[in-house]
């Protein structure tokens, strides 16, 4: 079976979700999520002259020659792409095979994948363009295109004055997402506080980090010793503050510290490994094979986030090979739809040294009617389905009210 045909669809969501969709000459097509960012659903179709011909059946090489063309530009957007195409030709040999996709990727060490859900700052999400500033959608406002009026200071993005969180707020969301069945929570350590200085210069005052400390203490109180609990600082801090925050947090017991630092300061990350703190998280920021090993070498870092959505299925698990060698773990980075949330999950099935899977839909109304078989997580855990390909068809009734203001809806 060879590709015949590339069309895109692009959700307004939390995020811009990026579907891409391949026919084949067989009459079946299969459907993959490519990570967000400017102008990703034009390079998609831009592709499509590389796509049109290939055989399904040879998805690495589909992605090899992929980046080929696109070496001046990679990585980044173009990757996002390419990540997105290389699930829908999965997806469409899984159906052409009758065969999951993670039996395609090496097989399933297990297929009840484990889930953390991402929290926040103790609120519901905002939602943000490809270049994250914030918008108010029509599902949101009932009015497209107007401002966002209680967005919040989201990573530094947006400096908007709005409610200041307060522990209530974080011990409510853990108490929900709890009583959802989740057993992995994430909060953001990075959050809006009353004692700001500058906002770029990544340092933290001694009443800033008692203020976080406060919020996520609350959020172990309420969910006991048991419920593992890891925090998501967005690479906003410098190395010296980002040590007396980990030291903070120590009682706390946390899984993870995701993110203290630069994606880009990788020794740097050698300097936070503490012995009595919580380990470090990083890697969504990531591409290269050679990227993730300096991670692991010159960073120490033990605990590895690629996003399926930017790297790919194939490097992905390729990537949680390469980790088990050192006793690493994988925690995959996942801010997708219910498409590209399977795709990310079969790619967990598949790897022997996965520790969880993000979740960052769960304030969005609309995720599990996105998908016709419905709810794809369930008491915090995720099924992978014996049917072919991901195994989950999209609602495309609700899918196409959704679309992103000029778009296709795969035409």
């Amino acid at each position: 079976m060879n590709i015949t045909r590339l069309t895109t669809a692009v959700i307004e969501a939390n995020y811009d979700w990026v579907l891409v969709r391949l026919d084949g000459d067989g009459g079946l097509f299969g459907l993959g999520e490519a990570y967000m960012g400017p102008g990703v659903a034009s390079i998609l179709r831009e592709m499509a002259p590389l796509v049109l011909g290939m055989p399904v059946t040879q998805p690495d090489v589909l992605v090899r020659r992929l980046r080929a063309h696109t070496i001046h530009a990679a990585p980044g957007v173009v990757w996002h792409a390419i990540a997105g195409i290389e699930t829908a030709c999965l997806d469409l040999l899984g159906k052409y095979t009758q065969r999951p996709v993670c039996d395609l990727l090496g097989g399933a060490y297990r297929r009840v994948v484990r889930v953390y859900v991402d929290c926040h700052a103790g609120d519901a999400l905002d939602s943000l363009s490809a270049l994250l500033q914030p918008r108010q959608p029509a599902w949101l406002s009932g009015s497209p295109g107007d401002a966002a009026p209680t967005s919040l200071k989201h990573h530094g993005w947006d400096t908007r004055e709005r409610v200041l969180p307060a522990p209530e707020d974080y011990r409510k969301r853990a108490r929900e997402m709890v009583d959802r069945g989740f057993q992995m929570l994430k909060f953001d350590a990075d959050i809006p506080t009353p004692f700001p200085t500058d906002e770029y210069d990544r340092s933290l005052t001694r009443a800033e980090i008692e203020y976080v400390v406060a919020r996520l203490s609350a959020v172990r109180e309420t969910i006991g010793p048991h419920v593992g609990l890891a925090v998501d600082c967005h690479w906003n801090y410098n190395v010296a503050d980002a040590r007396r925050l980990m030291r903070a947090l120590v009682p706390l017991d946390l899984l993870w510290v995701e993110d203290p630092i630069p994606p880009e300061s990788i020794e740097a990350l050698a300097d936070l490994q503490l012995p009595e703190s919580a380990p470090i998280a990083t890697g969504e920021n990531h591409y290269l094979p050679g990227d993730f090993a300096a991670l692991m070498e010159r960073g120490r870092v033990r605990i590895l986030a690629p996003d399926v959505q930017k790297v790919g299925m194939l490097q992905t698990c390729d990537i949680g090979r390469m980790a088990d060698a050192k006793a690493a773990s994988i925690a995959i980075h996942n801010i997708s739809s219910p498409i590209g949330f399977m795709a990310a999950a079969h790619a967990a099935a598949a790897i022997p040294n996965f520790l969880a899977l993000e979740w960052h839909g769960a304030s969005v109304p609309f995720f599990d009617d996105l998908v016709r078989e419905g709810a794809v997580i369930q008491s915090g855990v995720v099924r992978i389905p014996d049917r072919p390909g991901l195994g989950v068809t999209l609602n495309e009734s609700a899918a196409a009210p959704l679309l992103r203001p000029g778009e296709p809806f795969f035409a």
